[in-house]
């Protein structure tokens, strides 16, 4: 009979992008009867994610709106829409949906808007759907997921329909939906995809990599490699589109797991000697070391191997090639928790210059999100500069060549 619905969005106009969807099917007593949930690839940058709580790396591989609007209509179709504040999700559905050039019916006139019917059922409460699940002594643990943000507004329209008579108030409209005519898409085009499936794409991009492949040739392909994991390992973080990035350029190269480990213990040996250069190794020193090794899937005496004087085997080491001088420009993308501004403040007080746009000439791209879909950090990937997160900065910013 109802289909409460929720979406999450990269923010409140009609250009912003629809970047998760969660429709429950509810029947005429509130009980939920079925529910579907998935991310949304808007191929861009994500908006306030400190709101929505949504990462680049689970919504990379996930379906763009072409790919499941057809699954949304389909869940629609014939019930009675619900949402908490029903003009926002119909108004930004209705404008993904312009952009496929199809047109939505009306659902704003024949659905059920629970924060305006709060006013009705709730009167001493506020609004939002905090406030109305507080009032109502509904639990809602995961505000701005979309999909228990639905389960809290199906338990708001369970309490209202159980606070009426055995007539619903918009029982009228039951016939109406009936009837609506809506454009035909097709399903099954793409699996949901839900948060929580990147969380662990960066932390171990090796076990990934082919094991028994031909053995690859000394540099260039090494060189290669090994430059692409320098700029992966400046900020002390693979994220989980530079762990697809190292995995398809090992493939590309013909390099499987075993010359990877050999690679990466010459890159730990190469760190390992400057630090050494000075004749002492800082307990700071050695942490960044243990940091770089668990990154690389060696073990935990590899640093104290790295560490001993005399020839090693495997390949030659090979130092960092990054650097990173005053005045070097530097560009910032995505929405911050924080002011834009406060980011180009730290930067410029750093003697970096704050562009802003990506050029060949960039060294660095300073990301809300690491995994950033931006259009300024998909220009920097193509350009092989570094993407990284603003908890990195202080790291990265510390390496500054004066």
């Amino acid at each position: 009979m109802y289909a409460v619905l929720d979406v999450e969005t990269t923010g409140l106009f009609n250009k912003d992008r629809v970047i998760e969807v969660a429709i429950a099917h509810v029947d005429g007593n509130g009980r939920v009867t079925g529910r579907w949930e998935t991310l949304v690839n808007p191929k861009r940058d994500l908006g306030p994610q400190e709101l929505h709580g949504i990462r680049s790396a689970d919504v990379r591989k996930a379906p763009t709106f072409d790919q499941v609007a057809g699954e949304i209509l389909h869940r629609l179709s014939g019930r009675i829409p619900v949402a908490h504040n029903l003009a926002f999700d119909t108004r930004l559905l209705a404008h993904e949906y312009l952009r496929l050039g199809q047109d939505l019916p009306n659902l704003l006139d024949l659905g059920v808007c629970t924060m305006q019917w709060a006013n009705y059922f709730l009167p001493e409460s506020g609004r939002s759907l905090r406030d109305c699940c507080l009032a109502a002594g509904i639990a809602n643990e995961r505000p701005h997921a979309a999909m228990s943000d639905v389960l809290a507004t199906a338990e708001l329209l369970a309490l209202y329909l159980n606070s009426m008579g055995p007539e619903p108030l918009w029982a009228d409209r039951d016939e109406l939906v009936r009837e609506l005519r809506w454009p035909t898409l097709p399903t099954g085009l793409a699996e949901p995809v839900c948060r929580g499936a990147g969380a662990n794409e960066g932390t171990d991009f090796l076990a990934r990599l082919v094991d028994h492949i031909p053995r690859v040739p000394d540099p260039p392909q090494a060189d290669t490699y090994l430059a692409l994991l320098d700029r992966a390992l400046l900020d002390r973080h693979v994220s989980a589109t530079e762990a697809d990035a190292l995995v398809d350029a090992a493939a590309a190269l013909g390099i499987g797991r075993t010359t990877a480990l050999e690679l990466h213990r010459g890159y730990l040996r190469a760190l390992a000697a400057a630090a050494l250069a000075d004749g002492v190794v800082t307990d700071e020193e050695r942490h960044d070391l243990e940091r770089v090794a668990a990154l690389l899937s060696l073990p935990t005496n590899a640093v104290d191997a790295a560490l001993q004087p005399g020839p090693a085997d495997g390949p030659p080491a090979r130092g960092p090639e990054f650097h990173l001088a005053t005045g070097d420009p530097v560009v910032l993308t995505g929405s911050f928790a924080e002011s834009k501004r406060h980011w180009a403040d730290r930067l410029e007080s750093a003697g970096l210059k704050v562009a802003p746009s990506v050029t060949k000439k960039t060294v660095l791209v300073v990301a809300a999100d690491p995994d950033s879909m931006s259009g300024k950090a998909a220009k920097a990937r193509q350009y092989g500069i570094p993407v990284i997160g603003t908890e990195s900065l202080d790291l990265v910013l510390a390496r500054i060549d004066r």
